[in-house]
Formats: C-alpha cells, structure tokens, sequence
C-alpha cells in the first residue's frame, strides 16, 4: 500500500510545464493590451528557453512587438523565427524523431503548421507597411504567393477552403493595387471572395483613395496536455493499481486478480498516455464598428477565421500525435518489465521516471487571433482618426480601441491595424 501511495502523489505533482503554461501570463497580459508587461515576460522565457522552443518565443514576441508599434524590432523577430523555419523545413533527423517518440515530443524543434509559415510573412508585411518600408512589404508579399503555392494551392478542393489564408491573399492582392498590377489583384481577391464574398471588393481600382481597416479578433485556440496516468502491480499473484482520468479528481482503482500474461514485479509499473487536446477560447465580442473622423463609418466583415484553420489542422495531424502516444506508452512499459530484465534496474527507473514527467506537446503559436476581420471605403487624401467600438451581441459598446492616426495618399491605399489586446474598458 505504501508503494502505491507513493505512485500516486508521483503522478499527481511531478511533471514537466508544458508551453502553453509558460507562456500563460504573457499570453494573457497581452489579450488584455499589458503590452510591456507581456515582453517582459517573454524575455525572461527566451532568456531560459532551451534550444527547440527559442524560435516559437521569437514568434510570440514578434507579434506583441508588432502590436504595441515596435516595427523594427518586430521585423528582426518575425524575419529570424521565418528563416529558422525556412532552413529546418523537412531536415528534422531520424534521432531527433525517435527521440520525440520515446522520451519526449518536445525534444524536436518546433516546426510551424503551413498556415502559421504563411502568416508569419503576413505580419512582416504589415510591419513593413506600417513602418513605410513599401519595398520591404513587396519582399514579404512575393514569398506570400509563393507559399500559398507551395502549401495551398496544389491540394484538393476541399482541403484548400479549409486550409486557405484569405487574410494573406487579402493583403498580396492589396498591395497588387498599390503597384498597379490590376490582373494580379483580382487573381487575389476572387479566392478571397470565394471564401468570404461579404469580404472582396466589388471591383479593383488602383487610382481610388482608399482605407483599409484590419482588425483581430479573439483569442487562438491553444493546446493543452491531458494524461491518463496510472499505476500497478502484482502482489501474491494477483494484479492490482489504479487510473487517473483527464476530469476525474478520485483514482479508479481496480484489482483483476491472477493474471498471467502479463505480470509485472512487486515494484510495480508505472505509466502515462499524454495526448494533447485544443481548446477554444469564446469570446463577448459579437461585432466590430469602425469609426472614422467621429462618424460612424460601418461594420467590419470576417475575411479569415483562423481558429478553424488551427482546428483542421490539428485534427488531420491527430492521428499521427495518438499513434506517437501510445508507442511512448507502450517503449515506458517495457522498460519497466521486459526491457528491465535484460539490462537491469536503470530501465526500470527510466521508464518510471519517464513516464511520471511526461506531457503532450501543447507549442504553438499562441498569440494570433481567433479571426480577422476587414473594413474598406473610399475616402478623401489626407490625415485620418480611425478607431473600433467592439459591441456584443445584444449591440451594446463593451469595449473601444485606441485612436489611429493614419496618412493616405491621393489615389494611394492606406491601412491601419488593430491587434489583439487594443481594446479596452468603455
């Protein structure tokens, strides 16, 4: 009995954190708009992180970066992250894959979903515009089309409207105008309007005065790790333990008597399957109004839902996680039985130890937004106040953003943007 209480407060209190509990306080100080108060945070987790997490950190802190108006050190951010991933795409070797699948999934480098590659250069597209570096913003809009080529564009129908990135084309097809390549534009902006209609422009003018509004909403979902953890052993014969169940505070305890297939020593086994489960985050937020010069110019329209991006994602990628589970179940086990009596005691204190700390690969990027919506009108060259009234969804004011003051060029396109974390109390 004294071992399996032993066992039982191993599996309840040891444990490794996991990325998505680091990263909590400087996720949520940024969703509240604590922008300093999220980098600081960051900092002190880039400062610790080891070396397969560093590049995800440079992704978050990018964005926050980007977010509070630091464009230039946004840029160096986002660039390093993208080029990391750039050279690591595809190279992950056959040790650091076995390594993930035994020991731990987090020992591999993170490697970003297809859609967050795509985003990255969105972001460094926006950053470059807003900062008025127009050369910089056509660098990251031409390796935009070329990865929606690479990972959009080739696959089944079906799979490229859940999987497509009208937000990105949005923008590529945005600064087409600016140049003057009407043709490319359009090529843009009909995918975009076969995704969200409500979103593409009615027509492509390049010499209309135009504003363009983008505005996060929400919050990504995140990954969170769940374990089935327990513990058993054979004593006189007879095999007894207990399981711990994702939701369940009390063990299930069970004793199946004499078993002979398969029947581990007096110091018992002890085991974890840890798989990760994503989690959305619901938001109070029903609609956007854009103000513009203290008129109420109109409602932004949704042009990308990211979260059920994330969603698809992450379920076609899910099998292949259980799979990988269940095996380093299953490797953990056998160092505490078979293995053990091979090579003696170390497995089997590996495998015990192992099994106590393990946890699902919760990493992502969790500081973009559940959605992004747009609004755009014609207006007048000159100096513009922009801001958003977030409204519920009985249509009342919860929140506004700050005010943006924002230069558009006779005949030209002007954009401003609105991130996550920008509104506050009314």
């Amino acid at each position: 009995m004294k071992r399996l209480a032993f066992a039982a407060i191993a599996l309840l209190v040891i444990g490794c954190a996991t990325y998505t509990s680091k990263m909590q306080h400087s996720r949520d100080a940024f969703y509240d708009g604590h922008y300093e108060e999220a980098l600081e945070d960051l900092n002190k987790l880039l400062s610790e992180a080891k070396g397969s997490d560093h590049y995800l950190y440079r992704l978050e802190r990018g964005r926050i970066r980007l977010a509070a108006g630091r464009y230039d050190s946004a840029i160096v951010d986002l660039q390093e992250a993208e080029e990391r991933f750039s050279d690591i795409e595809g190279t992950i070797s056959l040790s650091e894959e076995i390594s993930s699948i035994i020991i731990n999934p987090t020992m591999g480098e993170y490697e970003p979903y297809n859609h967050e590659k795509i985003l990255i250069n969105s972001y460094l597209l926006l950053a470059y515009w807003l900062r008025g570096d127009r050369e910089g913003a056509i660098v990251e809009r031409n390796r935009i089309v070329s990865k929606l080529g690479t990972y959009i564009n080739t696959l089944n129908e079906k799979d490229r409207d859940e999987l497509d990135i009208p937000f990105s084309r949005y923008l590529a097809a945005l600064l087409y105008e600016v140049q003057g390549l009407e043709d490319d534009a359009r090529i843009e902006y009909r995918r975009v309007g076969e995704l969200y209609p409500d979103a593409a422009p009615q027509a492509v003018n390049p010499h209309l005065t135009e504003l363009a509004v983008f505005i996060d909403a929400g919050h990504a979902p995140i990954k969170v790790s769940r374990e089935i953890r327990g513990y058993f052993e054979r004593n006189a014969g007879v095999l007894f333990g207990f399981f711990f169940y994702p939701g369940n505070e009390n063990p299930l305890v069970y004793n199946l008597g004499v078993v002979s297939a398969f029947s581990p020593d007096n110091l018992g086994v002890i085991f974890t399957f840890a798989f990760p489960q994503l989690i959305r985050d619901e938001s109070i937020i029903h609609s956007y109004r854009v103000v513009i010069d203290g008129i109420d110019a109109g409602e932004a329209v949704l042009l990308d839902d990211f979260e059920e991006t994330t969603v698809s994602t992450f379920n076609r990628k899910l099998g292949s996680i259980l799979i990988g589970a269940a095996l380093r179940t299953t490797l953990k086990t056998l160092a505490q039985t078979k293995l053990k009596d091979e090579v003696g005691g170390a497995a089997d204190i590996l495998g015990k130890f192992f099994s106590v700390i393990d946890r699902a690969d919760t990493r992502s990027w969790q500081t973009l937004p559940a959605e992004m919506f747009v609004y755009r009108l014609e207006t007048t060259p000159g100096e513009h106040e922009v801001f958003v009234r977030y409204l519920d969804n009985c249509g009342e004011v919860v929140a506004v953003s700050r005010k943006v003051r924002v230069m558009v060029e006779r005949d030209g396109k002007g954009i401003v943007y609105f991130a996550s974390g920008v509104a506050g109390d009314v």
